[in-house]
């Protein structure tokens, strides 16, 4: 069980600002240029919990 845990982890990839940017995956380009950080490295479930958190976000 704990071998299927580190597999998983070794298998979820990271990317960069810019490679996020141009993946044809995200709609909102513009939106995660302003989000995401340069130098950072990202998966894709962050990429998508800072969309969701930034789109849930109340207007003030």
């Amino acid at each position: 069980m704990i071998k299927t845990e580190k597999r998983e982890k070794q298998l979820t990839k990271i990317y960069s600002k810019q490679q996020v940017l141009q993946s044809q995956q995200y709609l909102h380009k513009d939106l995660l240029d302003a989000l995401l950080e340069e130098g950072q490295k990202y998966t894709h479930d962050q990429v998508k919990k800072k969309l969701e958190d930034f789109l849930k976000k109340e207007a003030k």
